[in-house]
């Protein structure tokens, strides 16, 4: 029997169709293969910029080489020298912190440290008697950074005759220091002075007391506001003099400009009874060198919360106080001295807290914050302790206890600081409530970059790599420039 077989017709070949393929399967392949060496690559691009004398382009390149993990020692030591070869900016100061700062030990760690050391004793030189170390609040650099500093009064109606007038000398006196200026104002002011008519907490030993302390206002990591409350009379109903106000408001002000800690020396402004010894002797006081110096350095380095979104500075914070631990050792010294004179207050066991915390002495810690608690009389002072009570509480992973205290902060005021505490709580025991304060934190702040990668990492652990995608890609197009930070190195895979 014979078979009949239909045949096919000829197929031209599209020759079109199969060099785009072939061109697609190139281009696919090449992003494959740039993708796994890109560190290579870039060093060596970098390395050819170098050679030809194009600094910039060679560090950017080499900088992309490191966010992807690129360690080798020759080249991280030609980096480190071409950056202190450069003009020191506070990009620069920045770098090489980060290379002295490492967990790699290598010649060029060691070189970028030895010069920020250097560097350090540089600017001590210049400002040889000051008291910088002790500036710090929970660890960072607080100051305005838009001038001038407005101020104003609140709550005036029985305040004693001259108490307004000595307070505004003090801040004239500040000004002569050429650092700062002041307007004072009816509203909305940068610094309030709030005049409170009872006298309730009083220093253990002495006929001395507390005239006035100091609150920051801090949102978001922005300062809105200093609030100085002042007494007006002693427990015993006793107006202070013109020269205890005077001696107070000099104190007190330069806590509102940004100096949260307090000298070790009686001779300085700052000196944590300086202010409590004149209600004894009634001399008053006048500002010294070490003061004046401890402003203008205070004023030279870029803050880590201020009232502007381009802090400006000369300096580092890790330039002139040092890394965490030097920080942590003098802010705990200084902790202790606090209690040591004012066991009454508060803020000195809070200040002890988060020193024995970084230390991971969370027992410690705990029962520090506990006496602030019961020290504290304003709603301020309470929110701060039961919002560290919560950290402390996170770190310890007893999270039934965290939430309790960010309920109890919340009570007081809610914030997003307390928000974002809650999703890094959540995120271990509850990912769709984590979920939940992570996207409303976004709707509050869309281009907070923290917020963004917090959440993009979220739907990476649970699998859900298009929302991640989504995410991440919606912030870049907003900020294209953040492209090039390195805390979304990670994610590049998502970007394709």
């Amino acid at each position: 029997m014979n078979r009949k077989y239909i045949s096919k017709p000829n197929k031209k070949i599209n020759w079109r169709e199969i060099t785009l393929y072939l061109v697609l399967g190139l281009v696919l392949s090449g992003a494959i293969f740039f993708y796994f060496n890109a560190d290579y690559i870039y060093v060596q691009l970098g390395n050819l910029y170098f050679k030809h004398n194009e600094i910039t382009k060679a560090q950017t390149l080499y900088e992309k080489a490191f966010r992807l993990g690129y360690k080798d020692s020759a080249i991280r030591e030609i980096y480190v020298n071409s950056i202190i070869n450069s003009p020191l900016t506070i990009e620069a100061q920045r770098k090489l912190t980060d290379f002295a700062e490492d967990n790699i030990q290598d010649k060029a760690s060691l070189k970028a440290k030895s010069f920020l050391q250097d560097l350090r004793a540089e600017i001590y030189k210049q400002y040889p008697d000051n008291y910088i170390g002790q500036c710090p609040f929970n660890h960072k650099v607080v100051r305005w950074n838009r001038f001038p500093i407005t101020y104003a009064y609140k709550n005036i109606q029985n305040v004693p005759k001259g108490y307004v007038q000595e307070i505004d000398k003090a801040f004239l006196e500040w000004e002569k220091a050429g650092v700062v200026l002041f307007n004072k104002t009816d509203s909305n002011a940068d610094i309030i002075i709030d005049f409170r008519n009872n006298q309730s907490a009083k220093i253990m030993y002495g006929r001395k007391y507390v005239v006035a302390y100091t609150i920051p206002v801090i949102t978001n990591s922005r300062l809105d506001r200093m609030d100085i409350n002042f007494y007006i009379q002693t427990p015993e109903g006793i107006p202070f003099s013109n020269n205890q106000v005077y001696n107070t408001a000099l104190h007190e002000i330069f806590h509102a400009l940004g100096f949260m800690g307090h000298s070790f020396s009686p001779d300085n402004i700052m000196y944590l009874s300086k202010d409590n010894n004149v209600l004894i002797n009634d001399s008053r006081a006048v500002l010294n060198n070490a003061d004046k110096n401890t402003l203008k350095l205070l004023y030279k380095i870029q803050p880590d919360i201020t009232n502007n979104r381009e802090p400006a500075g000369e300096y580092t914070p890790y330039l002139v106080l040092g890394g965490e631990q030097d920080v942590n050792v003098s802010k705990a010294r200084e902790a202790r001295n606090y209690i040591y004179h004012a066991p009454a207050l508060p803020s000195g066991y809070i200040e002890l807290a988060e020193s024995l915390a970084a230390e991971k002495r969370y027992s410690e810690a705990i029962r520090n914050l506990e006496k602030a608690l019961t020290l504290s009389d304003t709603d301020e002072m309470k929110y701060i302790s039961y919002y560290n009570l919560a950290v402390v509480y996170h770190y310890i992973g007893h999270t039934a206890m965290a939430l309790e205290y960010i309920d109890k902060a919340k009570g007081i005021k809610d914030s997003t600081d307390l928000h974002f505490l809650k999703a890094e709580i959540l995120l271990k025991v509850n990912k769709n409530l984590a979920e939940k304060e992570y996207l409303y934190l976004l709707e509050y702040s869309p281009d907070n970059a923290d917020y963004v990668l917090r959440l993009a990492n979220l739907y990476v652990q649970n699998k859900n790599y298009l929302k991640a995608r989504s995410v991440l890609k919606s912030y870049l197009k907003r900020n294209p420039a953040e492209r090039s930070d390195a805390r979304f190195a990670p994610y590049k895979i998502l970007l394709f």
